[in-house]
């Protein structure tokens, strides 16, 4: 092949490189602008529906705000003693919670059980107890799980959870 013709292929390549770079960043820019461009209904109209009761709806989302909430407390860091004496578990079903309570505490890892309650109603607590699991000294990370469960029909609600670290002096 002469150089004129290599000079030309070259060329060529140059070119088809360029404007494919050109057709890929063009496909990259416009597609980004699609998913981020917001298109609102024009025949949508602001504000509260006639005839709705601003109180009811409120207090009907107030409701639906409580029953999905679960509140709770408990010692991040309780303290025993050793593996069968009692340690500050400090664990409460506030007075607000309009909600039955029932906690298991599983080691990390190894999802073991280690303590359990039956139901605590509202405004009720557990200062102190022992674990149902004889641990050896030493940390242990935790979790401790709440479920809920309505307070009339006993019904579940759901379930959130807490890192604790249980620790056992000797």
């Amino acid at each position: 092949m002469s150089k004129k013709k290599k000079r030309i292929v070259l060329i060529i390549g140059i070119l088809l490189l360029l404007a494919l770079t050109v057709a890929i960043c063009y496909f990259i820019f416009t597609k980004n602008n699609e998913k981020t461009e917001l298109v609102f209904e024009d025949n949508a109209t602001t504000g509260i529906m006639p005839g709705i009761d601003i109180d009811q709806r409120r207090a009907e989302l107030q409701q639906i705000l409580d029953r999905s909430m679960i509140a709770f407390s408990i010692n991040t860091s309780p303290v025993f003693l050793d593996g069968t004496s009692e340690g500050n578990l400090l664990i409460e079903n506030p007075g607000n919670n309009a909600k039955l309570l029932r906690i298991r505490i599983l080691i990390d890892g190894t999802d073991e059980e280690v303590y359990s309650t039956n139901f605590l109603r509202p405004g009720s607590y557990i200062e102190s107890a022992k674990l149902d699991k004889v641990l050896e000294k030493g940390s242990y990370e935790a979790t401790a799980y709440f479920s809920a469960y309505d307070e009339e029909n006993g019904e579940y609600i759901g379930q959130t959870g807490a890192q604790i670290v249980i620790t056992v002096q000797n």
